[in-house]
This record gives structure tokens, C-alpha cells and sequence, in this order.
């Protein structure tokens, strides 16, 4: 019995030096793992979360972010802003002679026109005053050059009644300024080059090297191209030989204007019939009601576009 008290007694000490060896154990081991971790974390992790919490980063975890990526490596380079996009210019007005400089020079004559148009080269009027004096004096090849000019720096001046006439009388001249006065109708007045090629291809007035030769610039795609709706049905119905299409009275119907109500009216006019010559007849009779309809929708918009004529100047003066 004394045997077994004393073995007890010296299992009951022993168990306090157990768990005191037990506990230093563990403590060493959880230093090493917390060693451990902080020598292996990424040192810029740990700045960046610092930066996040509004910490200042460690001097230490600075240095170390270097090392991180080589202590060699360079810095990257700081992202370049879009720079902000520069206002264009501002578009000066071209300078403008006065009306009393315009007069004194229409009345010294071309040269004192020319030197006005040598300080002015974007004032259209000057321009324009210089056109039609070479005009009046016949130099048409120079008339024919100022006018090109004109028409580049100032569309608008292909619109003008007096330069349409001038160009149209040097379209009627001597064949080599007539075809260069065609040429410039064709490629450099718009929409309104067309109508005047038409124009020539009509009037009484043109010889037949003008009226040919318009014809044949009318009928090219890049000429068309710049026509408007009306003239091209026009034209197209101009160069037929029998009757039109339904189609095609379904586009005079729709766009054609008095030009090609001419030529509507024309099949709609009665003649004398072929087999019977007592009789008269219609020369495209299983159209009639077509040429009819187109004739009316036409004559129709003309007289619209006479009555707002009429009623604008009106308008315009009523207080």
C-alpha cells in the first residue's frame, strides 16, 4: 500500500511539469508560424491594404515592395493623360471692298478691275464685276476663267441671272470657248450646270455644235448625277422616239415640271390618224389616261408654285 501511495504521489508532480513543457512548446510553434508568414507575405500586399485602411506603409514594407519586384527594376511610368482636344481656328472673314471702290473700278475698266479683284479674291461681287466686263469686251477665255473662280468661292453665283447669260452666250460662240463654257456648266455649277446644258439643248437660238455637244454632257452619269429629278425625266422623255412607258409618266407624274409637261402635252395632241386621214387620233392613245394624269399632276404643281410666288412678295410687305 505504500508502495502504490508513493507512485501516486510522484505521477501527481510530474503532471504540472508536463503540461508547463506542452505549453512552451506550443508557444515556440506559434512564433515560428507567425515568423514564417511574415517573412514569406507579399510586402506589397501588405502596403497596398495599408494604403486601403489610410495607414501610412512602414518604411520596411516600402523597401520591401522593392525588393518584391527587383531592386532593379524601374518604376512604371506614370499613365499619360488624353489631352484635351484644341479648338479649331476661328475662320476670319475675307476682307470686302466698298461700294464706292467697286464703282470707281467698273468705271476705269478691266484693269482697274483686276487690281481690285488682286486685293479682294474672295469678294464675290468684285469677282463678278470683273467677269462680265471681260464678258462685254469679248474676252471670253478670261470671262470664262473669272467666272471658274467665281463659281469656287461662291456657289451660290452660278444662281446669278447675269453670269447665266454670259455663260450662255459663250456657249453660243466660237467652238473652242463654247466647249470650254459647256465644260464648266457640266463640272463645276452644281445643279444648276444641268438645267443650263438643257437649256442649250432646247433654245432656238444654238447652233448645232453647242445643242450636240450639251446633249451628249447630259447624258453622262456624272452630269446626272448632279440634275435634279425634274430634268431628268424631262430629258429622258426628250430623246424618245415613240411613246413613253408607264413608268416613266409615273415619274413625270411625280417629279417632271413644265419641261416635261412639253413634251406630255405633245402625245396628248390630237393628229391626223394614219389609216384614215379624216380622222384624228392620238399618237399614243392606250396611254391617254397616263399622259392625262401626268399632265394634271404637273400643271397642278405650277400653278402652287405661281401662287406662293405671288403671295411671298405680299407677305413680305404687309407690315
Amino acid at each position: 500500500m505504500s508502495g502504490s501511495g508513493s507512485q501516486a504521489g510522484e505521477s501527481g508532480r510530474n503532471r504540472p511539469k508536463t503540461a508547463a513543457t506542452l505549453a512552451a512548446l506550443g508557444l515556440v510553434a506559434a512564433t515560428g508560424l507567425i515568423c514564417g508568414a511574415v517573412a514569406l507575405r507579399n510586402p506589397a500586399t501588405v502596403v497596398a491594404r495599408e494604403h486601403r485602411r489610410g495607414v501610412a506603409p512602414t518604411a520596411a514594407a516600402v523597401a520591401g515592395t522593392g525588393s518584391a519586384r527587383g531592386d532593379d527594376a524601374p518604376d512604371p511610368e506614370p499613365r499619360a493623360t488624353a489631352a484635351e482636344p484644341e479648338a479649331p481656328p476661328a475662320r476670319t472673314e475675307p476682307a470686302r471692298a466698298q461700294a464706292t471702290e467697286l464703282e470707281n473700278a467698273e468705271a476705269a475698266g478691266i484693269a482697274a478691275l483686276r487690281a481690285l479683284v488682286e486685293r479682294y479674291p474672295e469678294d464675290p461681287p468684285v469677282v463678278r464685276a470683273l467677269a462680265l466686263a471681260q464678258g462685254r469686251e469679248k474676252a471670253f477665255a478670261d470671262a470664262l476663267s473669272t467666272m471658274k473662280r467665281l463659281f469656287e468661292i461662291a456657289p451660290e453665283e452660278t444662281g446669278n441671272d447675269q453670269v447665266e447669260q454670259l455663260i450662255l452666250r459663250i456657249a453660243n460662240g466660237p467652238p473652242d470657248v463654247a466647249l470650254t463654257a459647256l465644260d464648266l456648266m457640266a463640272k463645276h455649277m452644281g445643279s444648276r450646270g444641268p438645267d443650263l446644258l438643257y437649256e442649250v439643248v432646247t433654245g432656238a437660238r444654238f447652233g448645232d455644235y453647242p445643242r450636240d455637244h450639251a446633249s451628249r454632257l447630259l447624258h453622262e452619269s456624272s452630269v446626272r448625277q448632279l440634275a435634279s429629278p425634274a430634268l431628268i425625266i424631262a430629258d429622258d422623255l426628250r430623246r424618245l422616239s415613240g411613246c413613253p412607258t408607264k413608268a416613266q409618266l409615273a415619274t413625270a407624274r411625280r417629279e417632271g415640271d413644265v419641261r416635261a409637261l412639253h413634251y406630255v402635252k405633245h402625245w396628248l395632241t390630237p393628229h391626223r390618224c394614219a389609216t384614215n386621214r379624216r380622222r384624228t387620233c392620238i399618237k399614243c392613245g392606250s396611254l391617254h389616261k397616263d399622259l392625262r394624269a401626268a399632265a394634271s399632276a404637273i400643271e397642278k404643281r405650277r400653278n402652287e408654285k405661281a401662287a406662293a410666288s405671288a403671295s411671298a412678295p405680299a407677305a413680305s410687305a404687309a407690315p
